[in-house]
């Protein structure tokens, strides 16, 4: 099968840059029938962020991932990559004040159990762990383990299904081994599914995916599309500390042609005849700053400390900055705010632009909508959450209510552990 990856080629098809209503596609989609919001979990949030599960709004929420699961490249073995945090460390349950329980994974089969219409997918991969990707699948043994594993991990913890998060294939050979993991997950969940007497596609499978055509170009995507369950379009970072000059990381629209965008990205899917329903818009709980810059367009010098030591990355929690004040760009659909005295310029995500991004979604008959990462967000404040604002304009009743899966998973030790007979 390895050998036939190299003969494997597909053709592109160029994207409109033109601002026009787009032409949504009906829905092929499963797992429910309303908007779909999204949030990535890190399991490091519990460390210096002090973010746990219990402070997610899980009345405004539909899905969670989990992440991130890493990938042994010399066995392919899918495992954890916080053993402490995910399954070890000592929790009181939110839920019972007699009850003890181990590790965030048990926080989250926790949620399940009291709110069924939450489905949590363990993500697998994200940016330091993506590299393992294609060592750890480079062979049909390899690429056996990984998917035996994944799978077994999915019903040992818990889960409703997979998320995959490789950043990036670099070419198509690559690009075609990430298409195969789908192909054998899909087959595996398939089989999983008539073993437990569930429904078809009752368990998830998603793709953390790439937003624009210089990474998707090598991608197969009317072939990835029949195996995923939905799409989580990473329509942000579109300006950083790589970039030549200063620019806006998380704009639906662009100001200029050099620029990148959400409307291209989702136009570029669209185009490949991709269900608009399956397409699921990212949205960012951090913005990227640029420092020693006169504004927006302009040239710049470092992206300065950040918020929480990262260089260039500010939580949306902690903006705007101190010494400014937040602006809007309502025809790119962005925030920012620029400090004159530090000359330090942050673009992100605001209560505004998620707004205009529900109706964008509401119009264009998007699934929904998805946030890195839930940590960011400011869920004390329902006035400034981004989460909470993009409800508001959706409307909480058309949110996928379907349940998650809860009865399957017998054979999880840790489950036993935690729960006693399930």
């Amino acid at each position: 099968m390895f050998d036939r990856l190299k003969k494997i080629v597909h053709n592109n098809s160029k994207d409109s840059n033109k601002q026009q209503p787009l032409t949504p596609t009906e829905s092929t989609g499963t797992h429910g029938n309303g908007l779909r919001t999204c949030v990535y979990y890190s399991d490091w949030s519990i460390y210096e962020r002090k973010h746990f599960p219990e402070q997610i709004p899980l009345d405004l929420v539909t899905n969670i991932f989990y992440a991130f699961f890493n990938i042994d490249p010399n066995s392919g073995e899918v495992k954890l990559s916080d053993p402490w945090a995910d399954t070890d460390i000592e929790f009181q349950s939110p839920y019972d004040s007699n009850k003890k329980i181990n590790g965030l994974l048990a926080r989250f089969y926790e949620i399940k159990q009291h709110s069924r219409h939450v489905k949590v997918s363990m993500s697998i991969g994200g940016w330091s762990y993506s590299d393992n990707f294609k060592k750890g699948t480079d062979s049909e043994a390899k690429l056996s383990k990984f998917v035996d594993s994944a799978l077994k991990s999915m019903i040992e913890y818990g889960f409703d299904g997979i998320d995959l998060d490789w950043e990036y294939p670099e070419n198509r050979i690559e690009a075609a081994q990430y298409l195969q993991i789908m192909k054998k997950l899909r087959e595996g969940m398939r089989n999983l599914e008539t073993e437990h007497g569930l429904s078809k596609d009752s368990f998830l499978l998603t793709i953390a995916s790439p937003a624009f055509a210089e990474k998707l170009d090598i991608f197969n995507v009317e072939e990835m599309d029949k195996f995923l369950s939905f799409w989580n379009l990473m329509t942000y970072d579109f300006a950083g500390s790589w970039s030549d000059k200063t620019g806006y990381h998380c704009n639906l629209y662009k100001k200029s042609q050099d620029e990148l965008c959400a409307d291209d990205s989702i136009k570029y899917f669209l185009s490949k005849g991709i269900s608009s329903s399956k397409l699921v818009l990212g949205m960012a709980n951090y913005g990227r700053s640029f420092t020693n810059t006169d504004g927006f367009g302009k040239p710049f010098q470092g992206v300065g400390p950040g918020s929480d030591g990262e260089q260039g990355f500010w939580f949306y929690n902690k903006l705007p900055m101190s010494g400014s004040n937040e602006e809007y760009d309502s025809k790119a659909v962005i925030g920012f705010n620029y400090n004159k005295d530090t000359k330090t310029f942050v673009s992100y995500d605001t209560v505004d632009s998620v707004s205009t991004k529900a109706q964008y979604v509401i119009d264009n008959k998007l699934g929904g909508g998805m946030w890195w990462e839930s940590c960011g967000d400011k869920y004390d404040d329902p006035d400034r959450s981004l989460i909470n604002s993009f409800v508001k304009k959706i409307g909480n009743d058309q949110l996928d209510s379907s349940s998650n899966v809860i009865d399957c998973y017998d054979s999880s030790e840790y489950l036993k552990k935690n729960f006693g007979d399930i």
